[in-house]
């Protein structure tokens, strides 16, 4: 900048100066054409006088009086016409040298090449003004930023760093100034940091995690990140341009959660192993309770009232419901705790609805419900682990049983989809329950579909569940398509019927 406007000041001078002698020849060339006349009297006066000399010298004197007027005239005027423009330009001149701020000449400028230096010089004053606010907008910036930036030299030495770094680390930018980087960092983070220094150098950018030390006392986590700057035209390295940023909040965050997933591990192990000594512990009095109320029930030592049947009914049907639920808990932790075990085979649909049906059979007569197959010869296999199948076909009938209104019939469809095996359950669904303003339902919050729709995620596949507006509860399996095999299922007869 300061080399630049010096240029500039020559180049004025240079021009105020020629311009002065332009003045001075053209103050000659209007005083021409009287000094000639003058010089030619002069002239003809020497030849007429014959030896008089005083008159012709006289006029002689005087030409030459009249031409250095007319210089002298031609010089002052010019001077005068750019001596406040050259006088205004060598101060703006001398402002930007210094680093001053300074006014534009503004226009509009006068012809020829003093028009074209003012011109010139607003162009400066424009482009200085720019950066300077450019810079005085960084220094603001970097200020705010919580951020810390540096300027290192090749071999890890501060030269430059932002006023951000008295909030991060409590020292003066001044304080950092001379010294190595290393002397700042974490003793266990040397070794790491002159590796990457090294490949740096050698590559040009560069990320780390590191422990800073604070001017306190005590470390900082923060993110290092660094690129060096090379010389365009010999190559070499001569500064390195860096950040570091706090991320003591988010190495804490990271703690945290790793402390969180430690925990729930060792929940779900915990919870895990009570659900398999509680299902262990209940599985012993609750098949007591079913089979006792079976043999009430069949009147095995001989004739109860009709009353106490009924009862017996009821106590072995909420035992099988206490029981299952038992089983959906604890097959529910193996789930989400990914101890079940997959053993994938060519799975029928068809035959395993079958052996649903025979299981809840007596559930259906009990509950006067009809269970009715409509799955066609074209449903194919699929390949999947058949006892999760099973489960899941046996809690969805189980929890349709629980929804439908008594004399209804539940229907089991099957269809192939875009390659996506579909098996749809849907029945006539009662209205659900309320009491003191609280609706429930008998299916919110039921362990056998949570179950169920886990284990077909399992498989890659969904269970959607709706009621639609006719009060009609339809419950949707589907496979996805890499699931379907060729080769249909033989077709299946009605299992069910109601009493």
């Amino acid at each position: 900048m300061t080399s630049a406007a010096t240029l500039a000041a020559l180049n004025a001078g240079q021009k105020a100066i020629g311009g002065r002698l332009r003045g001075a020849l053209l103050g000659l060339a209007a005083g021409a054409p009287a000094t000639l006349a003058l010089i030619t009297v002069a002239v003809i006066q020497v030849v007429e006088s014959r030896g008089e000399a005083s008159g012709p010298i006289l006029l002689l004197l005087l030409a030459f009086a009249t031409a250095g007027v007319g210089a002298w005239i031609g010089a002052v005027g010019v001077r005068r016409a750019v001596g406040g423009d050259s006088a205004r330009l060598s101060s703006v001149l001398r402002a930007l040298a210094t680093g001053e701020r300074c006014q534009r000449f503004g226009g509009p400028y006068d012809a020829g090449e003093a028009g074209e230096l003012t011109r010139a010089v607003d162009g400066i004053i424009d482009r200085v003004s720019e950066l300077r606010d450019t810079l005085e907008r960084h220094r603001l910036l970097s200020g705010l930023s919580t951020d810390v930036f540096f300027r290192l030299a090749p071999d890890a030495t501060f030269l430059a760093v932002s006023p951000s770094v008295t909030r991060l680390l409590g020292y003066e930018s001044q304080e950092l100034v001379g010294r190595s980087c290393y002397d700042f960092l974490h003793p266990d983070d040397l070794a790491a940091t002159r590796q990457k220094h090294d490949e740096l150098l050698s590559g040009g950018a560069s990320t780390l995690a590191l422990k800073f030390r604070r001017k306190t006392g005590g470390y900082v986590s923060v993110e290092f990140i660094s690129r060096l700057r090379r010389d365009e035209a010999s190559g070499r390295a001569y500064e390195i341009l860096a950040v570091i940023r706090d991320v003591s909040e988010r190495a804490e965050h990271a703690r945290e959660l790793e402390r969180t997933r430690r925990d729930a591990a060792a929940t779900g192990r915990s919870r895990s192993s009570f659900l398999s000594n509680m299902s262990h512990d209940l599985r012993t009095p609750l098949n007591i309770i079913i089979g006792l109320s079976q043999i009430i029930r069949d009147q095995m030592f001989g004739p109860v009232g009709q009353r106490y049947i009924d009862y017996a009914r009821d106590i072995e049907s909420s035992g099988h419901d206490l029981l299952d639920l038992i089983n959906d808990l604890l097959d529910l932790s193996k789930v989400e705790a990914g101890r079940w075990q997959v053993e994938e085979r060519a799975v029928s649909i068809t035959r395993n609805i079958d052996a649903v049906f025979t299981m809840v059979s007596a559930r259906g007569r009990l509950a006067q419900v009809a269970l009715e197959s409509r799955l066609g010869p074209e449903l194919p296999l699929v390949l999947a682990d058949e006892r999760a199948v099973r489960q899941t076909l046996l809690n969805v009938i189980s929890s349709a049983l629980k929804r439908v209104t008594p004399s209804s019939v539940i229907t089991i469809d099957g269809k192939l989809v875009d390659r996506q095996v579909v098996v749809v359950v849907e029945g006539q669904s009662r209205a659900v329950e309320s009491r003191d303003g609280y609706v429930k339902d008998p299916l919110e919050g039921s362990v056998g579909l949570a179950l169920a729709s886990d284990l077909m995620r399992l498989h890659g596949g969904r269970l959607d569940l709706q009621t639609t507006a006719e009060q009609r509860l339809v419950v949707t399996l589907t496979f996805p398509p890499e699931r379907s095999l060729t080769g249909p299922a033989t077709p299946l007869r009605l299992v069910a019927e109601a009493s």
